[in-house]
């Protein structure tokens, strides 16, 4: 064990410290363009990149303060303006990825795991924001894409079809033609109170250890969505594990209205606006 990266706390980490600690390091993670997962030994990791953002720390930190859900302890979030690269310090979370147990799990042990997502999900569901969606510490802007595209501008939805009609507008007016017809108002429930969500939450983002869930990783996409979006997230890809998506169409409502809708606006939107 090299103590000289042991566990430091907070105001202890330096750049210097951290590419170090890189540099003699296991990457264990390189699967997308500009974020690097590397081992740094001693039960911790760090994840950094040119896209990775602070705000996923701040989401994490969110989470572990005011839920039982298992997140990684965050040791230290630095930035490193040369580079332009956001570097997150944080525990490593023993366990192995939803995706590679689905096929071999048994009906019980998948119930086990599907009591344990669907607290997961009311928790999260339960870390309430009044006044807009929005990020953790910026409730009027979301910064992915094709969101965070500049000539969308900002925006500030309170309901769901808040949310959509920005995102027809926005991309109407960016495109200088009508991309979108006009929206049924009635799909969208405005009564229905805004989430808190993972984002992203998929069984690439879920670790099991020891038949439970011992922790859930990734938290860049979390943000307050509409009422709608976990099942979105959930059931979005064309082919779904059908395993996974008995589990979600047992423990949440599926929205299958909204999520039809919002999934035509969405891709319209990331094909004409997006970069």
């Amino acid at each position: 064990m090299d103590a000289s990266h042991s566990k430091l706390p907070s105001t202890s980490w330096t750049l210097d410290h951290v590419k170090t600690a890189i540099s003699r390091g296991i990457e264990i993670s390189s699967a997308r363009s500009g974020v690097d997962v590397v081992d740094i030994d001693d039960g911790c990791i760090v994840k950094y990149g040119r896209v990775v953002r602070a705000r996923e720390a701040e989401a994490t930190e969110l989470v572990a303060a005011h839920t039982s859900i298992p997140v990684a302890q965050i040791h230290a979030t630095l930035y490193d303006e040369v580079t332009s690269t956001t570097y997150i310090v944080q525990d490593k979370i023993h366990g192995e990825r939803l995706d590679k147990l689905l096929p071999t799990l048994d009906d019980e042990k998948l119930q086990v795991i599907e009591k344990e997502l669907q607290l997961i999900f009311s928790q999260l569901s339960s870390l309430d924001m009044h006044g807009s969606m929005g990020m953790v510490g910026n409730s009027s802007y979301l910064d992915f894409h094709p969101f965070a595209v500049d000539h969308l501008g900002s925006w500030k939805a309170t309901t769901a079809l808040d949310f959509v009609t920005w995102i027809v507008d926005a991309t109407n007016t960016a495109t200088d033609i009508t991309v979108f017809k006009p929206m049924d108002s009635d799909i969208f429930d405005d009564k229905k109170p805004h989430i808190f969500s993972h984002g992203d939450l998929v069984p690439e983002n879920i670790l099991i250890h020891d038949g439970h869930i011992s922790g859930i990783i990734d938290w860049e996409y979390a943000r307050w969505y509409p009422y709608f979006w976990n099942a979105y997230i959930a059931l979005r890809r064309p082919l779904v594990d059908s395993r996974w998506m008995r589990m979600i169409c047992n423990i949440m409502v599926t929205y299958n209205r909204e999520r039809k809708v919002f999934s035509d606006v969405y891709g319209t939107a990331d094909s004409w606006v997006g970069t």
